[in-house]
């Protein structure tokens, strides 16, 4: 929960910080590249706000646990280090030299890798589903039914066919 949210806040400074720049640059205060600023909306505010979402709902909705939190800390560095080396690229406020080339390659290259990490980790998350309590119940109640012909009502649900509650602390904190 805490990553969550710190993706979140993340994405709604990027969101400040461009609409302040937006504000300066067509106030004739400062000059910025509107590249810069569309990069930063884009991977700042939309990809971070949409990370950090599926970051809290994809493990529910797949009942499993995430599988690394370490790794989702680790792309959250690599997403900001990512966005703000591509922001000061495109912004213009940089002068050009050869050297940029690098600081390119490297903020592109943090954004990749944050990307891919973020894809490995919900996709490892997903596989770990094995089906909701209730999927299992109704397919152990049809398969009661089917061996069972003169039967016509349905069993009544059973509370230890339910996985014991978790502790919300623990589900997300791990």
């Amino acid at each position: 929960m805490q990553l969550s949210l710190r993706y979140v806040k993340a994405s709604l400074i990027y969101l400040v910080a461009g609409g302040t720049l937006l504000l300066l640059t067509f106030g004739h205060v400062l000059s910025f590249e509107m590249t810069a600023f569309y990069f930063m909306q884009l991977y700042g505010f939309v990809a971070m706000m949409i990370f950090g979402l599926s970051y809290l709902f994809v493990p529910s909705f797949a009942h499993a646990f995430l599988h690394s939190l370490r790794l989702a800390k680790i792309q959250f560095w690599l997403m900001n280090i990512g966005i703000i080396g591509m922001t000061i690229v495109f912004s213009g406020m940089l002068p050009y030299s050869s050297d940029a080339k690098f600081l390119v390659l490297g903020s592109l290259s943090s954004l990749v890798v944050a990307l891919y990490m973020h894809f490995y980790n919900l996709w490892r998350t997903m596989r770990a589903w094995k089906g909701s309590p209730g999927d299992k119940l109704a397919h152990a109640t049809r398969i009661k039914n089917a061996s069972n012909p003169t039967s016509s009502t349905t069993a009544p649900i059973q509370s230890s066919a339910y996985p014991l509650k978790r502790n919300a602390e623990q589900f997300w904190d791990n």
